[in-house]
């Protein structure tokens, strides 16, 4: 008897087994999930002093992206968002439409990154906290494989670096644009982790000093630009405001690297590169589509907490709320094709849920005028097959209600 009642056991666990949610779904979730663990995992520390070794840093993305299912402990209550009041002068908004992203997540070690041109200097993918980087050597420049020709009318770079902790030299970091002859025309540069300057056209438009030196960890360089007017900036500080920029017209623009020395314990490395075109503003979108894609409410992977980078976008949609108190809008979470079908609904359902608890608290919105949806990956707007095309899916939209 007791034999008898151990197998009935075994078989009804084995069937619960069999019936589950991932046996289910096993063609396609086994290919996601092996896809995601091959990944690297990513993280972006900022402002956190590395007094251990370099290689234990915890890293986590600054750009959006939906994780796997190993990821599902880094999800938290709805609602919940940085702290932003270091960001309420930061008023960068990435471009809509990404030309061009790179995290090197696919590249071999020891190679040369096959998404971008070579100007002079030795350059190598390296691995570094779990995450992969550009690793220069020799000083040198390299360039994104862009179309060439007339940068977009407006458009937004975003580039992130790494720092040594303590007492470690100070590298040099440029980006610079250049004219159709291949000639340099302006750079935004970052020396001995404080010292900022962008030139442009043989002249120093604006140089400041950031308001202490960098600590260890992952950073980003980031620039907003027209045909008239540029801003710099290098993490949540703006470092330069160019009302008018004459004359300035770049086809090409690429990064220059300048290492203190070939140290191996001080390595010169960047990060998560993506450009984008700039769009129309947030009531053009909605007077002329009914609704606003956007791309700059950011979340860390796999998580729904909403990050400090995102306050000037959430203060633009809070205004059109605030000054239009008749509109009411669907807020939607949209994720790109990695991970499980079902968890990317779920989180992209509760970032939604955090945009709206964010607009209500911050900007008293009555809750009535706001839903949430997730769609995951069920409505790309690009093809999932390029990191491009992903980046573009990675988005929170507003539907006119």
């Amino acid at each position: 008897m007791k034999s008898k009642f151990i197998f009935i056991v075994l078989l009804c666990l084995a069937f619960i087994a069999m019936s589950s949610p991932t046996i289910a779904q096993f063609g396609k979730l086994k290919d996601k999930v092996k896809e995601k663990a091959e990944k690297k995992v990513e993280e972006t520390v900022k402002g956190k002093d590395e007094t251990a070794s370099d290689t234990s840093t915890a890293n986590k993305k600054s750009t959006e992206e939906p994780a796997s299912d190993t990821a599902k402990a880094q999800s938290t209550a709805a609602g919940a968002s940085e702290d932003m009041s270091l960001y309420t002068k930061y008023d960068f908004v990435p471009g809509d439409k990404v030309i061009f992203y790179d995290d090197f997540s696919s590249e071999e070690m020891g190679e040369f990154p096959s998404r971008w041109r070579l100007d002079e200097g030795v350059f190598e993918i390296a691995k570094q906290g779990g995450k992969n980087y550009i690793l220069c050597t020799d000083k040198g420049s390299i360039r994104p494989k862009i179309a060439t020709g007339a940068l977009p009318p407006k458009y937004t770079i975003e580039m992130e670096f790494y720092v040594k902790g303590g007492e470690a030299k100070s590298h040099w970091l440029f980006i610079k644009w250049y004219d159709d002859q291949g000639q340099e025309i302006g750079n935004f540069n970052l020396k001995d982790k404080f010292r900022t300057n962008l030139r442009l056209l043989d002249k120093d438009i604006a140089s400041k000093e950031l308001s202490a030196p960098l600590s260890g960890g992952i950073h980003t360089m980031r620039v907003m630009a027209t045909q008239s007017t540029m801003k710099c900036y290098i993490d949540n500080e703006r470092v330069a405001n160019v009302p008018a920029v004459e004359s300035f017209k770049p086809v090409d623009f690429g990064v220059y690297m300048d290492p203190w020395l070939d140290e191996p314990n001080n390595p010169m490395l960047i990060g998560t590169f993506r450009y984008a075109e700039g769009g129309k503003t947030l009531k053009q979108q909605l007077d002329e589509a009914g609704r606003i894609v956007t791309h700059g409410i950011l979340f860390d992977s796999g998580s729904d907490k909403i990050k400090g980078e995102s306050y000037k976008t959430l203060a633009d949609i809070g205004a059109l709320l605030t000054d239009n108190p008749a509109l009411r809008l669907s807020i939607e979470g949209h994720t790109d094709s990695d991970g499980a079908d079902d968890y990317n609904l779920t989180l992209s359902q509760k970032r939604s849920e955090s945009v709206r608890t964010y607009l209500i608290d911050n900007f008293k919105v009555d809750g009535s005028r706001l839903e949430s949806k997730g769609w995951g990956e069920s409505k790309p707007i690009d093809k999932n097959i390029t990191p491009e095309g992903k980046a573009n899916n990675r988005r929170v939209e507003l539907v006119k209600l």
